[in-house]
């Protein structure tokens, strides 16, 4: 039996029921451990490094972990009325307008859809609707993200984009497989007169071995080709990695030395551990955890990156993300702006972010780089206490905010606490 460091609450992977969850040390990590009446207990790795370390990351969010829920007690008055099937409880930093839940490629990996769901996808009176809703619950400064399924294989793509971008959107991704920005130049022009302003292109590798395991096919002349015509439109990219163990843990180094190569059109890198909704292999679960990921990045860069230039956030739960910033120096090195060091919770902290990805993500010709990355949630590790805290939300109908991990938390099954795409 392992320490136990506190309490939460979480779900039974089989059905979904709300589960009490012991956080623990053993000897190799921390594990969340629960139990389900029907389906018994389940124990799943959470962070690969020792209870100290941990607690500091925790702490360096901005947590104060001595108040810890010690008991299922005092979870239940931490957490009040929140429920994994609610609304998100902080203002978001990000939302994320669901396009469409169609795509232009059958991936074996995929988190946003669900085999078993009917096509759908909302009309673009829709998509104005659910875009003027967010803008009145989330503010003027508010971050806009287009998403799917794919986006791009709506015709309608340039219309939305231009509707936000008059309606005050100053900040338009659109998240893509880049399948559509291959194929021509003036595609991406046509996205950024629409107002778009950065790419989150889906970027897994240098080598073909990642897009055959995610995509099922060889996908990095599609990724190279969408980058360069993104390149010449003016459009900033940001290379978003899904971290897969044995699959393509060991490409991060060369993943920043690509995205240095390609500087200042690049703005950032993306790391997200594999999480496990939607389409994915069953019964091959393979977990990364942060630390992990930030040790795998100094090894491979030789030091030029290094764990501690990283600190955790801290506007939403610190195990959730981190994010590093750095800057092009003499002799092609990055140069850390950013360090591990403590931060205070702010509740207005999401305008902070918001003007930081605007300050970094945008197109610019200044030579920095970003790297960060998100650990989502999946039915086997997600946790109220971060759900709580939630920054990245979708928009959803009769003006809801639903926290990500939420939304796409999916059963053994395949079943959704929230089904649907808004």
């Amino acid at each position: 039996m392992g320490r136990l460091l506190y309490y939460t609450k979480s779900v039974c992977p089989m059905c979904l029921e709300t589960v009490y969850a012991a956080i623990e040390e053993e000897c190799d990590g921390i594990y969340m451990k629960k139990e389900c009446k029907e389906h018994g207990g389940f124990k799943t790795l959470v962070w690969r490094d020792n209870a100290k370390n941990y607690l500091k990351w925790l702490s360096f969010g901005g947590m104060d972990v001595e108040k810890l829920p010690r008991t299922t007690g005092e979870v239940d008055r931490e957490i009040g009325e929140v429920s994994f099937s609610g609304e998100a409880c902080a203002q978001p930093c990000s939302g994320a307008l669901m396009t469409t839940n169609r795509c232009n490629n059958n991936c074996p990996v995929c988190f946003t859809r669900d085999s078993s769901e009917p096509l759908y996808e909302p009309s673009l009176d829709e998509c104005k609707n659910l875009i003027i809703q967010y803008k009145n619950k989330a503010g003027d400064n508010a971050l806009l993200e287009l998403c799917g399924g794919e986006p791009t294989v709506r015709e309608d793509i340039f219309e939305i984009s231009k509707f936000a971008s008059q309606n005050g959107f100053h900040y338009i991704q659109l998240n893509t497989n880049g399948i559509e920005l291959a194929k021509s130049g003036e595609y991406c022009e046509k996205l950024k007169a629409s107002g778009v302003t950065t790419v989150y292109l889906g970027f897994d590798g240098v080598t073909q071995k990642p897009y055959i395991n995610k995509y099922g096919r060889d996908m990095l002349g599609i990724k190279t080709s969408a980058l360069e015509n993104c390149k010449k439109a003016g459009l900033a990219v940001v290379l978003v990695t899904c971290v897969i163990p044995r699959v393509n843990d060991n490409e991060l180094g060369d993943i920043v030395a690509f995205a240095k190569a390609n500087m200042p059109t690049v703005k950032g890198i993306y790391l997200q551990p594999i999480s496990y909704f939607g389409i994915y292999p069953k019964g091959d679960i393979r977990r990364i955890t942060i630390p992990e990921v930030l040790r795998s990045l100094e090894l491979q860069t030789d030091g030029e990156i290094k764990a501690s230039n990283f600190s955790p956030g801290a506007y939403e739960h610190p195990q959730c993300s981190f994010n590093g910033c750095f800057i092009l120096s003499k002799g092609n090195r990055l140069k850390s702006l950013t360090s591990f060091s403590k931060k205070e919770r702010n509740p207005e902290g999401y305008k902070r972010i918001r003007q930081s990805i605007k300050n970094t993500w945008m197109p610019g010709r200044v030579p920095m780089l970003t790297i960060g990355g998100m650990a989502f949630q999946d039915a086997w590790n997600i946790d109220i206490l971060r759900i709580m805290s939630c920054s990245v939300q979708i928009i959803g109908w009769d003006n809801k905010m639903i926290p990500l991990c939420s939304k796409y938390l999916t059963s053994c099954s395949g079943e959704k606490i929230h089904p649907g795409i808004s």
